[in-house]
């Protein structure tokens, strides 16, 4: 129970207001039961005001009407924000946030001497923005603060890069358990929301904060800026639940391309001379189909799949890189034929992976991209080396198996 016996209204008829309960129903979302009809059925959603039996102001967002009786309500919540009354979600009234997430307390505090926890780091990525760890009792939260007042949603991107960065460190998907706003006269308001599932997994840290550079934190969150949609890509197969492997083999070939396209920009399929020969003989042909067709084929200089593969295994440390992918050459084989089977519905390529590594192979991958990220933050070659010998290590086993088959009876 969020709010037990609140009363509700619409902020344009505080006359017309209804009793009821905020809870939350099985898949972890929120519903307004009332006990009067006071929500307009539409396809929008609409704002909802209430208090608590206390009289703390409440605000319901993302409102919309799931089912009614000849009184009564049921209405989904996107968020509510118990605190405040606000009359839209756009309103720049909130300075800071704080913020419990899962792991958090254990990655900045282990180790033999416990390390300062680091306060008001700038984040380069969002100027007026800044970054503390704090103790609050027996907890370490994160505290977003803000220059300018913003609208409650604003601090979700710096949120986000700190889940991901406590999922790179642990190999476990990270969650929001608790946030707090903080307006811009000192008035705490709670947020409430459905969390994003994630995939349950043991917390086994491979870096923690006593063993990061001093700027770790600022360089994560511009590392983390500039892989943009294919970081998302990569995290999202510890946040995504189940669902077929193909699908997140796909996905880790895709931010595989991705990250490699981000951090290697300058790799070209062939030399730049060689590139522009080629479209000089190509514009010599009649114009038609087909001379449009090969220019527009040729007209980036873009690498093969399997060249970025390789590139992208060259950056971290080589040691741990073995380690994770055995068999460079086999690796890079089997991730285009993946990437090609899965994406034009082939299974001829699939049929060439053998069948027992095609799971193992995605978390192979997702473990390379880790190193990927250890090596531009700065960790050590004996960091990486510990870190590609236990990162996903049960879900890798298998192609391990593969290459270390047990001994015959």
């Amino acid at each position: 129970m969020i709010v037990d016996n609140g009363q509700w209204w619409m902020p344009s008829n505080r006359d017309r207001t209804g009793a009821g309960n905020l809870t939350t129903v099985d898949d972890g979302s929120l519903r307004l039961e009332l006990d009067h009809r006071i929500v307009p059925w539409t396809n929008n959603s609409r704002i909802v005001w209430g208090e608590t039996a206390d009289a703390t102001p409440v605000t319901l967002l993302g409102c919309l009407v799931l089912s009614a009786g000849q009184l009564t309500q049921e209405v989904h919540v996107h968020v509510a924000l118990i605190g405040a009354h606000i009359a839209s979600a756009d309103d720049a009234i909130f300075r800071e946030v704080s913020v419990s997430l899962s792991n958090l307390t254990d990655w900045a505090t282990r180790g033999p001497d416990e390390p300062p926890l680091p306060e008001q780091i700038t984040n380069p990525q969002r100027p007026g923005e800044q970054l503390s760890l704090r103790r609050v009792g027996r907890e370490v939260q994160l505290v977003i603060e803000s220059d300018e007042p913003r609208q409650w949603a604003d601090f979700g991107t710096t949120i986000q890069a700190f889940e991901d960065l406590l999922t790179l460190a642990g190999n476990a998907g990270c969650r929001i358990e608790s946030s707090v706003l903080t307006t811009s006269e000192g008035t705490p308001v709670q947020v409430w929301m459905k969390a994003d599932p994630v995939t349950e997994r043991r917390w086994h840290p491979v870096f923690v904060l006593s063993t990061v550079p001093d700027r770790f934190i600022s360089d994560w969150l511009t590392l983390r800026a500039q892989l943009g949609m294919s970081g998302s890509v990569l995290f999202s197969l510890d946040y995504g639940g189940r669902g077929y492997f193909q699908n997140k083999l796909f996905n880790a070939a895709s931010a595989a391309e991705g990250f490699h396209q981000i951090l290697c920009p300058d790799t070209t399929g062939i030399p730049d001379r060689e590139h522009e020969d080629l479209k000089s003989h190509i514009k010599v042909l009649p114009d038609g189909p087909a001379r449009r067709w090969a220019l527009s084929a040729i007209q980036r200089n873009q690498p093969g799949f399997a060249t970025r593969m390789r590139e992208l295994a060259s950056i971290p440390d080589s040691e741990a890189v073995a380690t994770v992918l055995r068999d460079q050459a086999k690796w890079v084989t089997w991730m285009v034929n993946a990437r090609n089977a899965i994406g034009h519905s082939s299974w001829d390529g699939m049929d060439k992976i053998p069948r027992e590594i095609r799971p193992a192979l995605t978390y192979v991958t997702k473990t390379l991209l880790h190193l990927v990220m250890l090596e531009k933050l700065g960790l050590s070659s004996d960091q990486q080396r510990s870190a590609a010998a236990v990162s996903y290590y049960n879900l890798r086993q298998h192609y391990d198996d593969y290459f270390d088959p047990a001994p015959a009876d």
